[in-house]
């Protein structure tokens, strides 16, 4: 704001309409600081109903998401694997709430070991390291940058409360909802990674501990078949003539759109029609790299608490930097102008990715 000649030349009336405007975002950002206080009160004092906090978000952000794509042509962006995996992390969750308490099974439940572990994988490696890849932002109030961080960051806030009970250890969880979230194969004794600090750097051989198996060829495996077979036929092969015409939006599209940096890379160097699988195949290796590095978060409660608090000090910052030097000195700049020039406020704000 920093312009008090501009906003004392405003008409009362346009200062009205001007502070309504405003008074939206304040809203907004009165509503993400709670959504914040929310999150880091539950993981760090009821962690085991941290999974109904990510359930309640799903519910509100995923349709808002989707319909705000909708209008821009972005809904293809709804079939990425980061989004797959939070669907996966809520259906999952509805389907052990089901078999438990009312009695519902499925199929998945003799996979459960495993799959918990893939979605370790998934959530702690390649999800969570997107928040950096794709520079994500904690704005308070702002909805595109805060559903993008719980499609990022969530799913591995919930593996962090599961994995560790957030630090009470894995047995709260299981006293709290008895066999709903079987982490590990004996969650009683799997309290003994806390005992001690040696025991929180590193657990060692344990009955919790996982394998190479569990946290890459498994994910491999999930990944080809559950996401990059649907996604290939869908996008490259079936609905590709509409994506084109009409102008669809999602990652391959951008890939290919892209006049430098890394994504260049491939359609500067390959031929055309190996692009779809270059792009999936440089997909498949960040998502391996990065379940690989998940083998050790899995196995120490301080190492992988460190990583996700960097993570959102990282996201944090970004916000602060949107928000002074974005928000500050050109949305709000140019609110003002424009409602001193015309006394209305159908300003545009610059589209943020």
């Amino acid at each position: 704001m920093g312009n008090t000649k501009g906003d004392d030349a405003l008409s009362k009336e346009q200062k009205a309409t001007l502070y309504k405007e405003l008074g939206i975002w304040e809203m907004g950002y009165t509503i993400g600081i709670l959504n914040y206080s929310i999150t880091i009160f539950a993981l760090a004092r009821f962690p085991q109903y941290f999974w109904i906090v990510h359930m309640v978000k799903a519910f509100v952000y995923l349709p808002w998401r989707f319909i705000r794509f909708l209008e821009r042509g972005w809904e293809w962006y709804m079939i990425e694997f980061c989004y797959l995996n939070t669907y996966l992390t809520v259906v999952c969750c509805i389907l052990s709430f089901l078999r438990v308490f009312v009695g519902v099974d499925n199929p998945l439940h003799p996979y459960n070991h495993a799959l918990l572990r893939v979605g370790f994988s998934f959530a702690n490696g390649a999800l969570m390291w997107a928040v950096v890849m794709f520079n994500n932002k904690l704005v308070f109030h702002d909805v595109d940058n805060t559903c993008s961080v719980y499609i990022h960051l969530s799913p591995a806030l919930l593996f962090w409360s599961l994995r560790w009970g957030g630090g009470f250890g894995p047995a709260l969880i299981e006293e709290t909802w008895p066999g709903m979230f079987q982490v590990c194969p004996n969650m009683m004794a799997a309290d003994v990674a806390l005992d001690s600090l040696g025991k929180m750097l590193w657990q060692g051989s344990s009955s919790c501990a996982g394998s190479v198996g569990h946290f890459m060829l498994y994910p491999a495996l999930v990944w080809f078949v559950g996401w990059c077979v649907p996604y290939s036929l869908l996008v490259f092969w079936f609905f590709a003539d509409y994506l084109a015409r009409n102008k669809k939006s999602n990652v391959y599209a951008e890939t290919v759109e892209a006049t430098d940096g890394v994504r260049k890379l491939m359609t500067s160097n390959l031929p055309k029609w190996s692009w779809p699988a270059a792009h999936m195949f440089q997909h498949f290796v960040f998502t391996m790299v990065c379940g690989a590095f998940t083998m050790l978060l899995w196995d120490s409660f301080v190492m992988h608490t460190l990583v996700l608090s960097g993570i959102i000090l990282y996201m944090i910052h970004n916000g602060s930097v949107f928000t002074f030097r974005v928000v500050a000195a050109k949305h709000v700049t140019g609110l003002l102008q424009k409602t001193a020039q015309e006394g209305s406020t159908d300003y545009q704000p610059v589209r943020q990715a």
